[in-house]
Order: structure tokens, then sequence, then C-alpha cells
């Protein structure tokens, strides 16, 4: 009778671990600060939302150069170098939206982790609108990069799946060595991307 109770125990016991490793493998996919509002106070953006109503990205002025310019423009010389900064500054001209200064928001994105030594953990990183923005190819335009920070570490293990991300955004230009961020985002909740009904 001793040997069942043992049993019975231990069988208890093992099925408590597997429990709590389901539900800290699932924590993995969500995260809520303790202060969290409802996300239903949040308002909804899409990244179209962040680039002001009727501006036109710069198109590059290379375009209308001649052949002869444009080798004299990367002859690596002090003035060509000079000519080319100003150039490349106009090209990542990217303003954002004063109104969303302050607004409790809910943006879909991918994590770009600011660390790529296997980060899995941590308190800020970056929120593009694509998959591999910043490492396989060239940032977005500034008003598409959001630097996102939490209070806690959070686990973020697959960066190829799109997340939600609830909280406090400002304009306010932050610059990383991925990227040129043109909004940051005070976040409060991460949790999995599902579509909305507006986006069906």
């Amino acid at each position: 009778m001793q040997k069942h109770t043992i049993r019975q125990r231990a069988t208890l016991l093992i099925s408590t671990v597997l429990l709590l490793g389901i539900v800290a493998s699932a924590q993995a996919w969500w995260w809520k600060s303790d202060d969290a509002s409802n996300s239903v106070d949040a308002t909804e953006l899409q990244w179209e939302d962040m680039v002001p109503e009727g501006f036109v990205p710069m198109q590059s002025p290379l375009g209308n150069m001649s052949q002869e310019q444009i080798d004299k423009l990367f002859d690596g010389s002090e003035e060509s170098n000079r000519e080319l900064a100003e150039i490349e500054e106009m090209m990542a001209f990217a303003p954002t939206v004063p109104e969303l200064d302050g607004q409790r928001v809910k943006l879909p994105g991918y994590v770009v982790p600011l660390d790529f030594d296997g980060q899995t953990q941590m308190t800020e990183f970056l929120l593009v609108p694509y998959y591999g923005a910043c490492i396989h190819t060239p940032p977005p335009p500034a008003n598409q990069v959001v630097h996102a920070t939490t209070d806690t570490s959070v686990t973020v293990e697959n960066t190829y799946e799109p997340v939600w991300a609830i909280g406090t955004m400002r304009t306010q230009t932050v610059r990383s060595n991925l990227a040129e961020a043109g909004y940051t985002l005070d976040i409060d909740e991460l949790i999995p991307y599902q579509q909305t009904q507006s986006e069906q």
C-alpha cells in the first residue's frame, strides 16, 4: 500500500512538472505587464497610418545623373563624400505623424532583436512591418521602424512569426546599429498576431 502511494505521488509530481513546462512554454508566445490595460482600449494601427498623408518618399537623384557624374560622386574625394552624405540624408527623410505621440496603440509587426547572438530574451528590440527587415534587406524608412522597450524581459523564440505589440507610442527618433526608428513604443502587452475582421 505504501509503495502504491509513493508511485501515485511520483506520478503526480511528474504531471505537475510537465504542466509547469507547458505553461512556461506558452508564456514564450505572449507577455503582459502587471499594469497592462485591456487591449480594447488601444487604437489599432497599420503601418501606412504611420506615414503622414500626402508624403511621397524622395526618388533617388542618381537616375538623373550621367555615368560621369555618378563616377565622380563615388570617387572617394572629400567633396564627393560630403555630397553623397547629403543625398543619403535626403533619401532617408521619413516624417512621422505627430498625432500618434502619446497614444496607446496596437500594432502588428515582426520582432528584430538588437543583438543577434542567439538572443531570445530581450527588453528592447525593433518592430518592423515585414520579416527580414534590417537583417536580410536594407532597413525601411524611419517612419516604418519602431524602437520597442519593455519593463521586464520578454521571450520571443520565433522572430519569423508576427506579433501584436500594444503600448504607448512616441514620435521620437532612436538610432541603433541596425536602423533609425522614427517611433518608440513602451510595450505593456505582446501577443501572437491574429487577423482582425477589418483585415479579413
